[in-house]
């Protein structure tokens, strides 16, 4: 027997139903949402892979070298200078860190000043590691007091000792952070994914017709985003959380724009492309101000305020690099958020008088000219961050 639609209906209709206001009702499924895989960043084209990050590595080695085989450990003797100069001016395998030093178009004007400030640190920490002294082991053996440079820690053979200045700032500190802005995040944010790198006509035509730069396997375009990621994974850590709430997913979401970001090379959507650089310009900015925030009035800081203010000098000094750092940061249009003047006139602050043994100066609080409260607030307005997350 066959029933008419309008019959079904009618039964329906009938069907007693039981009604719940589904007030504590617990429901239960068996449903689960199925996994999406994780993303990686590898991109290939004829089975081979289309990503060379090799220009990144070698330019890290030389850098990290400088760091902590000479003035991490103040061995910036005479022999040990020239070494360590070598390496800044020379690197490796062509690839030369003066050079690479704040070179995008965007800090052209301050490029000398910016030098000079690198050369600067170069010179401290030579001259507390006694490289002009007739004796130089006694003045890297000296332990740090106000107005005389020399080694904080408990004893001079600790794993953890720092070598500072007569104002207690370590330049090795403050040399390793600023580096981190003055040649990775500038090449990242104002040269490899700057928009007018991402829109130049040149690259984007010869990329929709897969033009392949000469004896390479990747466009003109692929090329300058995968340089970005490179110098973004050297600064990775800087982006993980490590319970700081200001970066609960930055790191994943930076990560998964520059992966989504080429995987849409692929089809050349270029405005979505786009829209991944404004993300990861705007998130790493967000990274090195939380952590110059953080270094400034962070718990582990504090801690070490109130045990010793010898042992906060570390921390403020990688504070200070990347103070420096944030010259190089931009907003999401890729225009620059602090300028080399304004940085300037923050670190002087902290500079002033007797520099990071004016603890009471230091623990003030934001009203304080100079306290690490108020420098952290300046931050905090530029960069659109709260106090509030970084509580000590």
């Amino acid at each position: 027997m066959k029933l008419s639609i309008k019959t079904i209906i009618l039964c329906i209709s009938f069907i007693p139903l039981a009604c719940y206001d589904g007030i504590n009702e617990t429901v239960e499924s068996g449903y689960q949402l199925p996994l999406l895989p994780e993303l990686t960043y590898k991109f290939s084209r004829n089975g081979e892979s289309s990503v060379n990050l090799q220009e990144c590595k070698l330019l890290k080695t030389p850098i990290d070298n400088i760091f902590s085989v000479y003035m991490n450990n103040a061995r910036m003797g005479r022999g040990d200078y020239d070494e360590a100069l070598l390496l800044f001016k020379n690197g490796e395998y062509g690839q030369k860190p003066e050079e690479e030093i704040a070179l995008s178009s965007s800090h052209k004007a301050d490029r000398e000043k910016i030098l000079n400030d690198f050369r600067k640190w170069f010179d401290i920490s030579a001259r507390i590691s006694g490289k002009d002294a007739p004796k130089p082991n006694d003045i890297r053996n000296t332990e740090a007091q106000q107005g005389i440079s020399g080694f904080v820690g408990r004893n001079i053979g600790d794993k953890d000792v720092c070598f500072v200045d007569e104002k207690g700032f370590a330049p090795a500190e403050i040399f390793y952070y600023a580096v981190k802005g003055a040649i990775y995040l500038d090449k990242i944010v104002n040269r490899h994914l700057h928009p007018d790198t991402l829109k130049n006509e040149i690259i984007t035509h010869n990329h929709d017709l897969t033009q392949l730069e000469q004896g390479h396997n990747y466009t003109a375009l692929e090329h300058h985003w995968d340089l970005a990621y490179g110098y973004y994974d050297i600064l990775k850590e800087l982006a993980e959380s490590d319970g700081l709430p200001a970066l609960k997913g930055t790191q994943k979401q930076i990560f998964n724009s520059f992966a989504r970001g080429r995987m849409k090379m692929k089809y050349s959507l270029h405005d979505e492309i786009k829209l991944h650089a404004d993300t990861i310009r705007v998130e790493i900015a967000k990274v090195f101000a939380a952590r110059a925030i953080n270094s400034l009035i962070g718990v582990n800081t504090y801690a070490n305020i109130n045990d010793n203010i010898k042992y906060a000098f570390r921390l403020i000094s990688q504070a200070y690099g990347m103070i420096y750092a944030l010259q190089f940061a931009t907003d999401r249009e890729g225009n620059p958020i602090i300028t080399y003047e304004e940085t300037t006139s923050i670190l002087q602050k902290l500079e002033q008088g007797h520099g990071l043994w004016d603890k009471e100066r230091l623990t003030g609080n934001e009203s304080q000219e100079g306290s690490l409260r108020q420098i952290a607030s300046l931050i905090e307005k530029k960069f659109g961050l709260s106090l509030n997350e970084f509580k000590k």
